[in-house]
């Protein structure tokens, strides 16, 4: 009897690991604000609604830039910044992820990854603030700007989009 409640629960176990890890339903962006300036308009689309740091599949939740408009020079700049956790790159061939801290600039519409520290500490984890900007270096003028709410679940250790 205990051998067959201990295969059930690690049975269960995996299950639940499983199904965390694999989900790869879009997220619906739909706490994502965004700013037109003139034709352009920024929105930040995730790739997941729920990340916690034991999911196997990513390194974080996939943060995408998509711009409509017309971007009126080659040489911008591309800021993403949170408040909490970092962003990361992970990219192919090798997927070997890489630190960026609380802020990236490229002068490319790369796509990041944000995640947390797994230490809670005595309080609840606050509400993360990741936010995208198009700058244009010449005038230091923001072209573009968006920004995605991050909150959390009833225990305080996944991060919930949406």
């Amino acid at each position: 009897m205990q051998k067959k409640l201990l295969v059930l629960i690690v049975v269960c176990i995996a299950a639940i690991f499983a199904a965390g890890c694999t989900t790869t339903v879009p997220a619906t962006p739909n706490n994502t604000t965004a700013v037109s300036s003139g034709t352009l308009s920024v929105t930040i689309h995730p790739d997941i609604t729920h990340y916690t740091i034991l999911m196997s599949s990513a390194p974080g939740i996939g943060l995408s830039a998509q711009v409509s408009g017309t971007l009126p020079a080659d040489s911008l700049v591309y800021v993403w910044k949170t408040d909490y956790g970092q962003l990361l790159s992970w990219d192919a061939p090798g997927f070997t992820i890489g630190e960026l801290g609380n802020t990236s600039t490229s002068r490319n519409l790369t796509k990041v990854y944000w995640t947390y520290n797994n230490e809670k500490g005595t309080g609840n984890r606050p509400p993360v603030h990741v936010t995208f900007d198009i700058v244009d270096p010449a005038t230091d003028a923001t072209l573009g700007h968006a920004e995605q709410v991050i909150g959390w679940d009833a225990k305080n250790d996944t991060a919930v989009i949406g």
